[in-house]
């Protein structure tokens, strides 16, 4: 068999331009940095081009320059004929109302249904968020502090069990438990605890599926910190006269925080933005702004301020990141 000579130093033009130290990196992102310019980058920035536009009276996106403007955003957070300062003034002041006990709203109006439904996603993810990390952190210590070696493997593998399954088929489960004659309500009408007691489409339900879907993401960024943490630092705070709840208070608690930081934001930033467990397990007045958006691009054919709304969310998932950033000075990836 003929063997085909090179000769020295001959190189093919690729192979010398992937070992040049600039060149060869750029050649080497160009099919995953065209992958997301095609199907990532390329449709934010078209949506976000439509949430300047308007809609048609037949459902269509206005785009000419007599129609580009800000009226998007203005309507999801202005009320009309109110100005800015004002805006603010009952915006924050139904915030307090609502969500502070004892303390009624001292504005006379209330802002816009879109800044409304805003805030309740953003409740339901901070409440889903706090649920997870009380639940979440004893379990992520336990396994990782107290549990044997061959525990730790199989307690893990009962936390990521569930996503083994379909999210809409564990989103159902969580239906069938909650529903009229469901197992939780047997349970409690056998126990003597309630009766007649509407569990789904309330905000229970969807805070209910909130967690019990997301808890996996605060669990395992919590067992990774303390996993990794050297036991001989709470005997060494212990020798120097700390009890157990000190040693803990004061070094393994401040030692786990990039976990505990980690897995909020990942519980936090879906829950906000959900849109099936609402959906499926919530009622009209449980509305959410997945849901929102999800309705503006389907049945109100509304594609500027559903445009707006999904970067307004995106805005907050940032925000969410750079506190992230800026908390722990560390990163997700």
């Amino acid at each position: 068999m003929a063997t085909e000579h090179r000769a020295p130093g001959s190189v093919g033009l690729l192979t010398r331009l992937r070992r040049h130290r600039y060149i060869g990196l750029a050649v080497n992102a160009l099919p995953a940095g065209l992958w997301l310019a095609v199907f990532f980058l390329a449709p934010l920035a078209v949506m976000f081009y439509y949430s300047f536009g308007e809609r048609g009276a037949f459902g269509e996106v206005l785009l000419g320059l007599e129609h580009i403007g800000l009226q998007q955003y203005t309507t999801f957070f202005v009320r009309e004929g109110a100005t800015i300062p004002e805006t603010i003034w009952v915006t924050v002041a139904w915030m307090l109302g609502h969500f502070v006990p004892f303390v009624s709203s001292p504005a006379a109006t209330l802002p816009t249904p879109y800044v409304q439904i805003l805030v309740k996603s953003i409740y339901f993810g901070l409440i889903t968020t706090v649920i997870a990390l009380v639940v979440g952190y004893p379990m992520a210590y336990f396994v990782a502090r107290h549990a044997s070696d061959r525990w730790q493997t199989t307690l893990i593998a009962l936390v990521v069990l569930p996503y083994w399954a379909s999210y809409l088929v564990r989103v159902y489960a969580i239906k069938i438990l909650l529903a009229k004659n469901g197992l939780i309500d047997n349970l409690l009408t056998t126990l003597g605890i309630a009766s007649d007691v509407r569990l789904l489409y309330t905000d229970f339900a969807v805070q209910f599926g909130l967690v019990y879907i997301w808890i996996p993401f605060m669990i395992l960024p919590i067992y990774a910190s303390l996993e990794q943490l050297n036991p001989e630092l709470n005997e060494a705070a212990m020798d120097l006269g700390a009890d157990r709840l000190d040693s803990f208070r004061y070094v393994t608690l401040p030692l786990s925080k990039p976990g505990v930081v980690a897995g909020s934001i990942l519980v936090f930033i879906p829950a906000v933005g959900a849109y099936v467990i609402p959906d499926l397990l919530g009622g009209p007045s449980t509305a959410t702004i997945g849901q929102f958006i999800a309705n503006q691009f389907g049945a109100s054919g509304n594609w500027p301020l559903g445009a707006a709304a999904a970067f307004i969310l995106m805005v907050i998932m940032f925000g969410a990141l750079w506190a992230y950033q800026r908390g722990t000075g560390g990163d997700l990836i």
